[in-house]
């Protein structure tokens, strides 16, 4: 999701990338947001697949461009050729968009921050690192987490790719993160996902055993 760099990672994160979860802000804006840290491509290996979360109009606009192989001419992203995106890997039989029921049900069900009823509540949803861990858990038999926010998450940058800097980590408010990190415990602790964490927390959280 977002800005998946993998070269130079490779043995944290692999040498692959199977599944892309993207919004039409994501796709566009990690191009410009992680260049400096080496991303200059959206994941395009052979095969991959493209998952986008439709998360406002503009993704419909994208949509529509996209499926038209039209430029885009309403929005933020006017005259923008959203296929170039995608590197050639763009194939409709292997693009998938998230329904906005399964959106809703997760943010409803799971993730429903106190947050929607403040006076911004209009911009508060869940992550695309949120909808892409309850995505794999209502898809896959076993899932892995890595990357996810935990209780020491102050100790770390925000992304694994930044080596050499301490950057803070920002909750926007367009998330609520401790909301998100506090789920990813709950789910690790009831032995339904296994959360990648270095320490063990002072509640007893366990670190899962790696094989």
């Amino acid at each position: 999701m977002n800005g998946a760099i993998t070269k130079g990672y490779e043995e944290d994160v692999g040498n692959r990338t199977s599944v892309y979860i993207h919004t039409a802000h994501s796709i566009t804006s990690a191009l410009y947001f992680f260049k400096k840290f080496g991303y200059t491509n959206v994941p395009h290996d052979e095969g991959i697949k493209y998952v986008m979360v439709p998360e406002g109009m503009r993704d419909f606009n994208w949509l529509e461009g996209l499926l038209k192989g039209e430029r885009i001419t309403a929005d933020l992203y006017e005259n923008i050729r959203p296929w170039t995106y995608y590197a050639g890997q763009y194939n409709e039989t292997r693009f998938y968009v998230l329904h906005q029921d399964f959106l809703r049900y997760i943010r409803n069900r799971f993730l429903k921050s106190p947050n929607l009823n403040a006076s911004y509540w209009a911009i508060v949803r869940p992550s695309n690192g949120a909808f892409t861990l309850f995505l794999a858990l209502h898809t896959c038999d076993t899932v892995n987490a890595y990357g996810f926010m935990t209780e020491d998450y102050k100790k770390y940058s925000t992304y694994y790719f930044e080596k050499n800097i301490k950057t803070p980590v920002i909750l926007y408010a367009n998330h609520d993160y401790i909301l998100e990190k506090n789920m990813w415990k709950k789910l690790h602790d009831s032995k339904i996902i296994k959360l990648y964490q270095r320490t063990e927390s002072e509640t007893g959280t366990k670190k899962p055993k790696q094989h």
